[in-house]
């Protein structure tokens, strides 16, 4: 019986292979499978994987209980191990993850923050060089693969002071990508070969988690012994964090997980989210037509500063828009570790629920027309509660006003030189990889202002 007397629901049943269950249907397509089953079913529903049981949740509601108003009944799933960043915040939960990120939350603060925009903005006019290049010789830009070696450029330089260039871009761009799906298809999949064996996908990972180590660890090695740099970066902030209550400083290990899980999240997420921007973008000149108004507007042809990113309301309801339709983070995977229940369906221990921000973001009960682009909805009073692409509550991502200056700056200096053009007349579909890429490169014709 529940608080109110009345047996507990059973959670409805999706029907499934008698041997495979959804297996075909959740690889085909795991964000959309996870979001329509849900949906169709009053926002929750199980089904079976082979031998796994999972619980799909495409309602608000019962996510916000799951993530904030009833979280301490429930930890992040298998899905988030990764031996290629380590036992850093993204990885981690518990008492662990609870001090590791009171010790480093100071390094995220507004004065710390406020490097990205010459960092962003150093970073987007280098690649203009490159994409001016392409355009006098009557060639698209690759928007995809070049938000990509942005991003990184943003986040060596605002994380390590460290330009990375063309070549190191590329190669880790490439690494960290593969990496990631192939972490993916390790922590889903019914055999995981133990790290020790010389399987091609360990073999593949390892490497990526070398490489990362051999590019960061000595940065970090350097600056304890020579001190901060001027001005500061985020590496600094993270060397002089200290737990709250313990006044403990991070150790080498964890300064070397931490920057790890800041270098490839901070780079992966904002560039996928950045490439699907510019593709609605180009895809909807009369939003681009006031995009470029704003920015005439608030900047009067300058480079934008700090103070300015605030000005810039309607890029921001751009960048909500975008990230509603093609959340980067797509499923959110978390375990009961203690019984619950979820408007009288009961939640047993063990059980893995997969929470579907892509399904949530195009919930039509929140969102009216949900498929369409319209970053005004995002003016005024809009569902906070249907809103989720950086999660909620104690797991929401430390580095979400990171990014969403890094892409706003980006965002405005694109903006005040080109106009945008759609190559292919074809939609763009989405791949569910770790992050909501795009299913192939995206061609962007730019057109100087």
């Amino acid at each position: 019986m529940n608080a109110t007397g009345a047996a507990p629901r059973a959670i409805p049943k999706a029907d499934g292979h008698w041997l495979f269950g959804s297996a075909f249907e959740f690889a085909r397509s795991p964000h959309r499978y996870v979001a329509e089953l849900a949906q169709g079913n009053e926002g929750i529903v199980r089904f079976r994987i082979l031998d796994r049981r999972f619980v799909a949740v495409a309602s608000a509601d019962y996510v916000r209980q799951i993530l904030v108003t009833r979280h301490a009944r429930y930890q992040r799933s298998f899905h988030y191990r990764n031996r290629v960043i380590g036992s850093g915040l993204l990885t981690t939960d518990g008492p662990h993850w609870l001090k590791r990120r009171r010790q480093i939350l100071p390094a995220f603060r507004a004065d710390t923050l406020r490097g990205v925009v010459p960092a962003a903005r150093d970073a987007t006019l280098r690649r203009m060089e490159r994409w001016e290049e392409l355009r006098n010789a009557g060639q698209p830009v690759p928007i995809s693969s070049e938000m990509q070696a942005l991003t990184l450029s943003v986040i060596g330089r605002a994380l390590l002071s460290t330009e990375v260039g063309e070549d190191s871009a590329a190669r880790f761009a490439g690494a960290v990508r593969d990496s990631l799906r192939l972490t993916r298809q390790r922590n889903t999949s019914i055999f995981r070969a133990p790290f020790w064996m010389p399987t091609p996908g360990n073999r593949r990972l390892l490497a990526v988690r070398d490489a990362l180590d051999e590019f960061i660890g000595p940065k970090i090695r350097a600056r304890q012994a020579e001190g901060p740099y001027a001005p500061p970066d985020i590496l600094d902030a993270l060397l002089a964090a200290r737990d709250p209550e313990t006044g403990e400083a991070l150790d080498y290990q964890a300064l070397l997980d931490e920057t790890k899980t800041l270098f490839v999240a901070g780079f992966e997420t904002t560039a996928t989210a950045l490439t699907w921007t510019l593709y609605l973008l180009a895809r909807h000149p009369d939003v681009a037509r006031r995009w470029h108004r704003e920015l005439d507007e608030v900047l009067g042809g300058r480079l934008p500063e700090w103070e300015d990113l605030e000005r810039l309301t309607y890029l921001h309801q751009i960048i909500s828009e975008s990230m509603r339709l093609y959340p980067p983070v797509y499923t959110l995977g978390r375990e009961c570790i203690e019984d619950d229940e979820l408007d009288g369906y009961s939640i047993r221990s063990g059980t893995v629920l997969l929470l579907s921000v892509f399904g949530i973001h195009r919930d039509p009960k929140w969102w009216q027309d949900p498929e369409a682009f319209r970053p005004e909805r995002f003016a005024g009073d809009w569902p906070t509660q249907a809103y989720l692409p950086f999660a909620s509550g104690k797991h929401m991502c430390i580095g979400n006003n990171f990014s969403l200056a890094e892409m706003a700056v980006t965002l405005s200096i694109i903006g005040q030189r080109y106009e945008l053009e759609s190559v292919e007349s074809q939609p763009v579909q989405e791949s569910a990889q770790i992050t909501l890429v795009p299913a192939r490169e995206i061609p962007l014709r730019l057109v100087r202002r």
